[in-house]
């Protein structure tokens, strides 16, 4: 049994490493700290089973906290780790700013605690079931040892597509809201001064 774990593990690292030698597709755009559009492709065209989901996970994760640092009373497009003192552990940092959400369950319902109204406009019971479905494939994939592949592989493609670009979309929403609150503050200050 052992030696099956081991060579079952061993697969998958081989596996792993075969297929992250180009893995800087799969890291966040320097300026925007979003993962590029690019990245869904490559990870759908992924074999291996758990780095997919791991590598889907990471990306919705990433996604759900550029969503956590824009809005009211929240920095906008500053990096939650700047807030760090020096020499303090970036996590900590992180873990304060995302409400102490760390996976992608605790970042969804952070930010759907956070944002209740964009629950049926922005965030439909479709999108955060897509989100729910990636989270659980993923937990049973990595934690359940009797679960060694995916149920559903085109089930599990489908719903993170939907949710990436739930995701994209209610940033970008974020993002004319916060435009059209600046030129409306701008406004209104620029007539306090005639």
């Amino acid at each position: 049994f052992v030696t099956t774990l081991f060579l079952i593990m061993g697969a998958t690292t081989s596996s792993i490493s075969s297929t992250s030698s180009s893995s800087s597709i799969f890291l966040p755009h320097a300026s925007t700290g979003l993962p590029s559009p690019r990245a869904v492709a490559a990870i759908i065209a992924l074999r291996n089973e758990y780095e997919l989901s791991i590598r889907a996970s990471k990306h919705l994760e990433c996604l759900l906290k550029a969503l956590l640092m824009m809005g009211p009373g929240n920095p906008g497009r500053t990096n939650p780790l700047s807030a760090a003192q020096p020499g303090a552990h970036h996590g900590a940092a992180q873990n304060a700013h995302f409400g102490g959400a760390r996976g992608l369950n605790e970042l969804l319902e952070e930010l759907l605690k956070r944002y209740p109204t964009a629950v049926g406009t922005m965030f439909t019971d479709a999108n955060i079931k897509a989100i729910r479905l990636i989270v659980g494939m993923r937990n049973k994939l990595i934690h359940d040892i009797s679960y060694t592949q995916m149920d559903n592989r085109t089930k599990f493609v489908e719903a993170f597509k939907e949710a990436d670009k739930c995701l994209r979309a209610a940033r970008a929403s974020f993002l004319i809201n916060e435009q059209q609150q600046t030129a409306k503050t701008k406004k209104a200050s620029s007539c306090a001064i005639m």
